[in-house]
């Protein structure tokens, strides 16, 4: 009889560290589709601004920066997700919870970062506010 109660407790132990698994895997997903996005502004950007024809040195610069800031911030949004996923990975092994704080300020400054430079590259190209600067 304890041997049964303490197979059903192992059983159950065994779920929830599944569950929590893969809510660790969904939650990596999560990041790596953020970052490709972060990627993909950039690219965004610089193929429509050499696609509208208007050049102007400033927007020119701006395109470029914001291409390769998204890169870099996109790229280093994949690191930071591979190595909290592999934190939190060793977390849930120890039955332990640290948040994971530090990943989201970060996070959210390069994305504010980016968002931006592309309001200054829209302002810049269909403004024409270059004249001040």
């Amino acid at each position: 009889m304890a041997s049964e109660d303490w197979n059903k407790e192992k059983e159950e132990n065994q779920l929830k560290f599944a569950q929590q698994h893969l809510a660790n895997e969904r939650t990596y997903l999560a990041w790596i589709r953020t970052a490709i996005a972060i990627i993909g502004v950039g690219f965004i950007t610089i193929t429509f601004h050499l696609t509208i024809g208007q050049s102007h040195a400033l927007s020119d610069l701006l395109a470029v920066l914001l291409t390769i800031l998204s890169s870099v911030c996109g790229v280093a949004v994949m690191i930071m997700a591979a190595f909290q996923y592999l934190k939190k990975r060793k977390q849930i092994q120890a039955q332990y919870f640290q948040s994971s704080y530090l990943f989201v300020i970060f996070g959210s400054l390069f994305l504010l970062l980016v968002f931006v430079l592309a309001i200054l590259y829209i302002l810049v190209q269909f403004m024409h506010i270059e004249k001040l600067f």
